[in-house]
C-alpha cells in the first residue's frame, strides 16, 4: 500500500505512532469517527501476500553429516562445531516446516532444495528469535526432490530440531483486541466469530483484509472513543480511533460500493465475495441547496423561443474531516452506487463532490459536499403553447378566440 493513502473508512497502520491524533502537530486532537454501539466500522486492510502452514508428518533424515551450507548450495565441511541432514523422500511435499532450528553458521543459509540432478533450486534462510532458534514454514521450489537441512549447532544442544511436511493456506487473522483511547484494554474477541475475510491477489502480491461490519460484534461497549489491534501470527496492525455513539439516527449517513472489485495502482478494494459497503456517519445536516437553470434557444422578433430548459437542485452539506478520511471520500465519486441517509430520508446520488479547505490548525479540514439525485428538470421548447394553437382562418394571429 502506498503509504499515507488511505483506502479505508477505518484506517489501519503498522503502529499506534501513525494515529492520526498521535501526529505532533495535531496536539492530541483525537477526530471523532462515529459508529454505532456495537458494530465496528466495516474496513479493508492491504497487507503483502502472507500464507500459513500446518504442520503434516514429521520427515525422516536419509543422512548426516559435519558441515555447513553456503548460500550457493554448497556443502561445505569446515567445522564439527555444525551438521546437516539430507531428506530424499519428498514425493507430494510442496511445503515444509521447520521446528526448533538452532541458528546457522555466520553467512550461511538453514536449507537448500535440489532436483535429482543436484541443481541447486533454491536456498532458504531463517530469521532466528533471541533464543537463537528458528521455527516456520517454507514454499519449496518446484522440482525440488532433495532437502539439505543445516539443523545442528553445537552451542544449542537442546535444540530438537524437526522437519515436516506442511500444507499451506493465506493467512488468516488470528486475533483482535479492543482498547480505550487511553490503552486500556477492552477486552479480547475471537476473529472467527467476527465475520473476517481474506481475499488473495497472488498475482499482484498482496491480500485484502475484509470486514464487512454489517453485524454487531460488541457487547456491553460504552460511548467513547476505541481503537482496536488485530494480528495475523506475522504482522500486527493498530486502527484509528472511532467514537461510539449510543444513538446514531441524528448523523448524516453514506454509504457507497462497486458491482466488481476496484483494482487500482495503489492496491485494491474488494465489492464480491465478500459483499462489502463502505459506511460512513458524519455530524452534519442537508441544507442550502443551490438551484441552476440552463437553456437554450433563440431570440425572434424580439422574443426569446426557448429549444430546451434544464432546472437543476443541488444538495449540499458541511462538515469537519481529517485527512485520512479524505482520502477515501475522494473515491465516493467514482462508486457504481452512492447512497445518503439523513433524518429518515434517503438520496440515490448521481454525481458528489468535496471540497475542503485546510483550517489553520492543519489536522482537520472544513468541507463543503455536494451531491446530485434524480431531480433534473428538462423541458423541450415546442415554440408554442398547445392550447392556443388554434387559427381561423390562418393569418397567424388570435382572431379565431372572437
Amino acid at each position: 500500500m502506498i503509504p499515507n493513502n488511505n483506502l479505508s473508512v477505518l484506517p489501519w497502520y503498522g503502529s499506534l505512532a501513525e494515529q492520526n491524533a498521535r501526529r505532533w502537530w495535531v496536539y492530541g486532537r483525537t477526530y471523532p469517527l462515529f459508529t454505532p454501539a456495537g458494530f465496528l466500522p466495516p474496513f479493508q486492510l492491504i497487507r503483502n501476500h502472507e500464507i500459513s502452514y500446518t504442520q503434516g508428518e514429521q520427515l525422516s533424515a536419509e543422512d548426516y553429516d559435519d558441515g555447513v551450507l553456503t548460500p550457493e548450495g554448497h556443502w561445505d565441511y569446515i567445522s564439527h562445531q555444525f551438521g546437516i541432514h539430507s531428506y530424499e523422500s519428498l514425493s507430494g511435499v510442496d511445503a515444509v516446516y521447520f521446528a526448533n532450528i538452532p541458528e546457522t553458521a555466520p553467512l550461511m543459509v538453514t536449507a537448500v532444495a535440489l532436483n535429482d540432478n543436484n541443481d541447486v533450486l533454491g536456498t532458504f534462510t531463517a530469521q532466528f528469535d533471541d533464543n537463537g532458534l528458528f521455527s516456520g514454514g517454507w514454499v519449496l521450489p518446484t522440482g525440488t526432490t532433495k532437502l539439505w537441512v543445516q539443523d545442528y549447532n553445537a552451542d544449542y544442544p537442546d535444540a530438537a530440531p524437526a522437519v515436516y511436511a506442511a500444507t499451506t493456506q493465506t493467512a488468516t487473522i488470528q486475533s483482535f483486541a479492543l482498547y480505550t483511547r487511553e490503552g486500556e484494554l477492552v477486552g479480547n474477541y475471537d476473529p472467527s466469530e467476527m465475520g473476517f475475510s481474506v481475499v488473495p491477489f497472488q498475482n499482484l502480491g498482496y491480500d485484502v483484509i475484509v470486514f464487512p461490519g454489517g453485524l454487531p460484534v460488541f457487547t456491553s461497549i460504552a460511548e467513547g472513543q476505541y481503537y482496536g489491534v488485530m494480528s495475523d501470527g506475522i504482522n500486527t496492525w493498530y486502527s484509528e480511533v472511532f467514537t461510539v455513539v449510543a444513538d446514531i439516527s441524528p448523523y448524516l449517513k453514506i454509504e457507497w460500493w462497486d458491482t466488481e472489485n476496484f483494482i487500482m495502482d495503489a492496491g485494491a478494494i474488494v465489492y464480491k465475495n465478500p459483499a462489502f459497503k463502505n459506511v460512513l456517519y458524519l455530524q452534519a445536516e442537508i441544507a442550502k441547496p443551490e438551484y441552476t437553470f440552463e437553456e437554450e434557444g433563440e431570440m425572434r422578433d424580439g422574443y426569446f423561443f426557448p429549444t430546451k430548459q434544464i432546472s437543476e437542485k443541488h444538495y449540499r452539506f458541511a462538515f469537519f474531516a481529517s485527512e485520512y478520511l479524505l482520502d477515501v471520500m475522494r473515491l465516493i465519486r467514482m462508486a457504481d452506487y452512492v447512497e445518503i441517509t439523513n433524518s429518515g430520508q434517503k438520496y440515490s446520488v448521481d454525481t458528489f463532490l468535496i471540497t475542503p479547505e485546510w483550517e489553520e490548525n492543519g489536522d482537520v479540514a472544513s468541507v463543503q459536499a455536494e451531491f446530485d439525485t434524480a431531480t433534473v428538470a428538462k423541458k423541450i421548447g415546442l415554440g408554442y403553447i398547445k392550447s392556443l394553437r388554434g387559427d381561423f382562418n390562418d393569418d397567424y394571429n388570435n382572431d379565431f378566440n372572437n
